[in-house]
């Protein structure tokens, strides 16, 4: 059995941020759990959601899914999801999906927290 998607969750000035450790996303079976996980902390009040993607080096594109039905888990409660710390390559994935324009992508944690905190 595959382990879950470990990621540590912390607040910092109104925004939940979610940093992923995983270096790989690849397993399928993983993004379901994912999607869970991210769907239940919207559910539970996260208005501001940052997910900090540093630690990732791969994603297979299935993982793309997980963000795009959180994202619509925040649409319905009128929060928001963000990224920051993507890789060239990740980040490309993101322009390709269209993802890109769904979420908001920073370069660094600090410049989130900067924009989103305001809200």
């Amino acid at each position: 059995m595959t382990d879950p998607v470990q990621f540590m969750e912390e607040n910092r000035q109104g925004v939940t941020i979610v940093h992923i450790v995983n270096q790989r996303l690849i397993e399928p079976q993983l993004s379901d759990d994912l999607t869970r996980r991210l769907c239940a902390l919207i559910e539970g009040g996260t208005l501001s959601m940052l997910i900090d993607m540093g630690a990732v080096a791969r994603i297979s594109s299935v993982f793309f899914r997980s963000f795009i039905m959180a994202g619509k888990k925040a649409n319905e409660k009128k929060a928001r999801i963000a990224f920051c710390n993507l890789t060239p390559v990740i980040k490309e994935g993101f322009v390709i999906t269209g993802l890109d324009k769904l979420f908001k992508i920073y370069e660094s944690e600090g410049k989130a927290l900067g924009e989103l905190g305001e809200r």
